[in-house]
Formats: C-alpha cells, sequence, structure tokens
C-alpha cells in the first residue's frame, strides 16, 4: 500500500472533492457502494480550503475504516433527522474526539453530515500542529509506509529496536522475542493516520511525549475485521517507533 506525505494526501482528497462537489458544497463517500453524503459546518466562518481539508481527513478515515458505514433514519436529538452508523470506533481518532454522526436536511440535495465547532477546531488546531512540525509529521506518515511494506520483513534483530520501543525491555530481550515482536507487527495491515492522529500523553520517556494512532486491522476470524490503533507510535530519538509503554509492570524484567 503506498502512503504519501500529508500535505498529498489531503490536496489530493480535497481536489477530488472540488470535482464533485457543487459550488461550496463538500461531499463524502462512505459504505461498501460508496454513498455520497453532503457536508455542512456548524462554523460558518471557516475559509473553503479549510473545509475541503477537513473534507479530505474525514474522507481517509472513511476509505477502509467506514465500508461498512450508512445513514440511518432517526435520531436521539430531534434537531437530526438521521445518524452516520458504524458499527467501529474510528481507529483514526483518539478516546476524547468522535467521528461525526448527526445527520440534518440539505434541502432540495437531501442529507448533509453537520460537522461541530468542536470538532472544526479540532482540525484547525491540528493543521496548525502539521505546519509547524511538518518534518515530524512526514516522518510519521513515511513510518506507516514502511511497516505497511515488505519493506519490513527485511528488519533485523540488531535493528529491531529502531523500529520499537519497550520501556520494560533491556537491549537483549529485543533481540530474544525478534521473531514474536515482528510476527505480531505483520500480521496486522496499517492505514495513513489522520491529521487528529497525533496527541501529547503523560506516559511516555520525557515530559513531552508525542503519540500517533496508526490504524490498523486484523482477520481473527476470516472475514471479520477487527480494527484498533494498537500499538501506538511515538517521536523518540528522532523517529517514530511502535511503543509499549508500562508504568506499573507486574514484574521487572532482568537487566
Amino acid at each position: 500500500m503506498k502512503i504519501t506525505t500529508i500535505s498529498s494526501v489531503l490536496y489530493f482528497a480535497a481536489m477530488l472533492c472540488g470535482l464533485n462537489c457543487a459550488g461550496q458544497t463538500n461531499l463524502l463517500f462512505y459504505g461498501a457502494n460508496s454513498n455520497s453524503l453532503c457536508v455542512v459546518f456548524v462554523d460558518t466562518n471557516l475559509s473553503a480550503s479549510a473545509r475541503a481539508f477537513i473534507v479530505a481527513d474525514l474522507q481517509l478515515c472513511l476509505n477502509n475504516w467506514g465500508k461498512r458505514t450508512e445513514v440511518r433514519i432517526g435520531a436521539d436529538d430531534p434537531a437530526f433527522i438521521a445518524h452516520l452508523y458504524n458499527p467501529s470506533i474510528c481507529p483514526h481518532y483518539p478516546e476524547t474526539v468522535d467521528f461525526p454522526d448527526n445527520v440534518v436536511s440539505n434541502g432540495t440535495l437531501g442529507f448533509a453530515l453537520q460537522i461541530p465547532k468542536t470538532l472544526s477546531d479540532a482540525y484547525t488546531n491540528a493543521f496548525a500542529f502539521a505546519a509547524a512540525n511538518s518534518n515530524i509529521v512526514t516522518a510519521a506518515y513515511e513510518f506507516v509506509e514502511f511497516v505497511s511494506a515488505t519493506n519490513f520483513n527485511s528488519v533485523t534483530s540488531n535493528q529491531i529496536s529502531n523500529y520499537i520501543l519497550y520501556n520494560q525491555a533491556p537491549p537483549f530481550l529485543y533481540q530474544l522475542a525478534f521473531h514474536d515482536i515482528t510476527n505480531s507487527l505483520r500480521h496486522q495491515t496499517y492505514y495513513p493516520p489522520s491529521i487528529l492522529g497525533f496527541e501529547y500523553r503523560a506516559e511516555g520517556p520525557s515530559p513531552t511525549n508525542l503519540w500517533l494512532l496508526v490504524p490498523s486491522s486484523t482477520r481473527p476470524y476470516g472475514n471479520v475485521v477487527e480494527w484498533s490503533a494498537y500499538p501506538s507510535a511515538i517521536w523518540h530519538d528522532g523517529k517514530w517507533k511502535f511503543c509499549i509503554w508500562e508504568e506499573n509492570p507486574q514484574y521487572k524484567l532482568p537487566q
């Protein structure tokens, strides 16, 4: 799977949106049959480019994860007429952010997915973060591209610590557990992250720990697809690494 840098991903998706939208209307495609759904924003002060980039990132999330997404008539809140339903939690988003699901009437255009201001504000902040940290963001997409490709199979036991950080593992354990680590990681399929997938957490090796949610899927039972953002990656020693961080381990590995 080819993954390009964030700027080209978002620009390409935004360009597609522009080709498929009338005027300032943005379209989102979802479900197994690529059904279309207009997108409207509560924040009417957002620029056209900001709206396009947000829709592009929403589309990136739905491209694979959202194949089982559907619009269901009815909603708990009378302000909405339907909701966007998916049986899974979005693996691209942190736990504090919900993928939008409220659907409103959009006149002659039918239904429209409403983007709350809290979500568009989160995107605005994320775009500012990406602009200020373009090298780190680009490296994140390159890391996911690498672990998604067959190149990851060529990583040796002496190199595995360049891609994995386990705070309870002394150097020899990386090599001792090399096959278990790599076999587990290679059984997953990885996807480009959302720009909202970058987050600072308390856990990690430094006072300011930047983590990345790496969306992944497995098929443990034939055609059944399970989605996850585990393991997440952390920016450490000037590179991204899958990270397993235990604050209170039940046992202590020998040093």
